[in-house]
């Protein structure tokens, strides 16, 4: 087989005709760049199965509420008070669904967070749903992200996606990980900026409550 296709040589472009084991190089040099490509696309999601994995290992302490406490605090200025810096903490797992978990998240008094874990198109998606105590939404609410391909059955990354970056530009450094250690009774929820830890949320599975 002998093909003809466009060659860059000292004097520009010219046509030439290739030997059959230069043809088959040229296609297999393709090939496997569209392969490599196919699978950069596909590597960046998290597979389907570790999302719903992971919703059905957080849905067995489903029923209950743990509390928790900050294990990492590097947020804001050092001179200023942060409500998450040192509080008295509460997740309530309530309503759990083959497709989505919602954790009402409390901090102190304060109940206007709720984390949920969702799948959308085959894609675990975490979003941070903040709430005044009448229902009414915060600014620039329903933040987070989904899934990447880091994803596992108890741990979860999820990097700022579109529309949380374009409500708010500067968040486009986050990363929130989620992540059940069934072996030393923890859930952890995670902040990262620029790939630094600046807040972590460690809770007790060890000791479930009733939910409040």
């Amino acid at each position: 087989m002998r093909a003809t296709v466009p060659f860059f040589s000292d004097y520009g472009r010219e046509n030439r005709t290739l030997t059959t084991s230069e043809y088959h190089l040229v296609t297999m040099k393709k090939l496997s760049i569209l392969f490599a490509a196919l699978f950069l696309l596909y590597s960046c999601e998290a597979a389907p199965d570790t999302g719903r994995e992971f919703l059905e290992n957080l849905s067995e302490y489903c029923g209950y509420s743990y509390e928790g406490r900050t294990t990492e605090f590097s947020l804001g200025a050092a001179d200023e008070e942060h409500p998450l810096e040192d509080p008295r903490m509460l997740m309530v797992l309530e309503e759990c669904t083959e497709d989505e978990i919602r954790i009402p998240f409390y901090v102190d008094e304060d109940r206007s967070r709720t984390w949920i874990l969702q799948m959308r198109d085959d894609r675990l998606h975490l979003s941070h749903d903040h709430r005044y105590p009448d229902g009414t939404e915060y600014d620039q609410n329903m933040y987070g992200g989904y899934s990447d391909a880091r994803g596992t059955g108890l741990k979860h990354y999820f990097p700022a996606d579109d529309f949380t970056i374009t409500e708010r530009p500067q968040r486009n450094i986050n990363v929130w990980t989620m992540e059940i250690d069934p072996e030393d009774e923890k859930f952890y929820y995670r902040l990262y900026l620029e790939d630094v830890l600046r807040f972590e949320a460690t809770f007790d599975l060890s000791d479930p409550r009733p939910i409040p």
